[in-house]
């Protein structure tokens, strides 16, 4: 076990609590959960973490994904290698790492977990992608459900150049969806190639039937989220990439059937000197009065964190809140403090790295974000957030793209 270390008064005035702990054993987690974690970083800040290292030397730390794997009401991690053919989940509480697939045709980039139904969860893993020979995107979109004893894990479909996915119910029927976001183009195409038509599609897994969101998205598309944008029984999709940040939703036509609908929200970030435009990530947060904001990374792959809320003609306006990233990759949003108020976190995953917290501070009306440094040892490449171990508070776990790891954050009490 790796002791705890002094929580240094950082550059932001922010307290940091250092105690990287190797979890070998669920005896050591016990003793860890009894004793060790109970020690921490004592201070007035509105935030406290507490980190937990659970892997090291992970080759290719590239994405994480959530949910309850094994069927027994725990939150467990998916991790996924850009430089392994096997993808490994660590199970909760003490985090001992096993095989979720074998064999996958490398770079596994992205997971989707759906838990909403009775019975083990399912899951889809994207594979076969090749950031450097395009022509070879196989896109293998690898299903399984999750039990105390997996099921055989077999490639239900394709979509060249899988990138991002997430479950939703897009379609209001109580069911899940699988919403599948390419990289670039529909061939896999390199994602510089602005004029490339990238698709937006969905599947209902296991069933291997394609269906067309969007055709009219251009470039590269790095981001996905799902959020019920109208308050309704559906999930509607936003997506950021090039092109800047877009709604779709399905609308009642004249006739009265229902049909996709994609509107811009923002062009996201100008283009730079390199080419780079648009939004790389989106979330979608609350304020502490209730008002709807949008936070973004931008551009692709760039080093801006910016939020934007509308104004009283209802036009979405533009905030910078950070800026000089070298790669911001790590990027979630939840209320981790209980206020009833979201908070973004965002990790650069090159440079000097870091993970920070940005939060609105007085009045809560999000016009003053106040950045908090919660790790100077991780560059994330992901962060996800959710309650791992149960307390009712807001955890983090975030995968070390350069720093090679998986850390997990737990919130306590201020």
């Amino acid at each position: 076990m790796i002791p705890p270390q002094p929580a240094p008064r950082l550059d932001d005035g922010t307290c940091h609590y250092q105690a990287h702990r190797r979890l070998r054993s669920t005896s050591l987690l016990a003793a860890a959960t009894l004793a060790a974690l109970t020690t921490g970083c004592v201070t007035a800040e509105r935030f406290r973490f507490e980190s937990i290292l659970i892997a090291e030397d992970v080759e290719g730390a590239y994405l994480t994904a959530v949910g309850d794997v094994n069927f027994d009401g725990r939150i467990d991690i998916i991790l996924l290698s850009v430089r392994s053919s096997d993808v490994h989940w660590y199970e909760n509480p003490d985090w001992t790492r096993h095989t979720l697939v074998s064999g996958v045709m490398p770079a596994a980039v992205g997971a989707a977990v759906d838990t909403s139904a009775e019975g083990p969860a399912q899951i889809v893993v994207l594979t076969g992608f090749h950031r450097d020979d395009y022509e070879k995107n196989a896109g293998e979109l690898v299903y399984l459900e999750g039990s105390s004893t997996l099921s055989d894990a077999y490639v239900f479909a394709r979509e060249p150049a899988a990138h991002r996915a997430q479950f939703g119910d897009i379609d209001g029927d109580g069911e899940r969806e699988l919403v599948v976001a390419p990289l670039s183009g529909a061939n896999g195409g390199p994602p510089i190639d602005s004029s490339a038509q990238t698709p937006l599609v969905y599947f209902d897994p296991p069933d291997p039937a394609r269906h067309v969101i969007s055709d009219n998205l251009f470039g590269t598309v790095h981001g996905l989220t799902l959020v019920r944008w109208d308050n309704d029984e559906r999930d509607d999709i936003l997506t950021a990439g090039f092109g800047g940040v877009f709604l779709h939703r399905l609308a009642a036509g004249e006739s009265g059937e229902f049909t996709w609908r994609s509107e811009k929200i923002t062009s996201g970030r100008i283009a730079d000197e390199n080419g780079r435009a648009g939004a790389g990530d989106i979330r979608v947060g609350r304020l502490k009065s209730g008002e709807r904001f949008l936070a973004t990374i931008e551009s692709v792959h760039g080093g801006d964190v910016a939020i934007y809320q509308t104004d009283e003609d209802g036009v979405w306006r533009r905030r910078l809140i950070g800026d000089g990233y070298e790669l911001a990759h790590g990027f979630t949003l939840a209320d981790f403090d209980g206020d009833g108020g979201d908070e973004i976190i965002v990790s650069d995953s090159r440079g000097e790295g870091g993970v920070f917290l940005y939060a609105f501070e007085t009045g809560g009306d999000g016009r003053e974000w106040r950045r908090r440094r919660i790790d100077d040892r991780m560059a994330a490449g992901a962060c996800e957030s959710a309650d791992f171990n149960g307390d009712g508070r807001l955890d983090i776990v975030c995968a070390g793209m350069q720093t090679r790891n998986l850390k997990l954050y737990f919130g306590r009490p201020r």
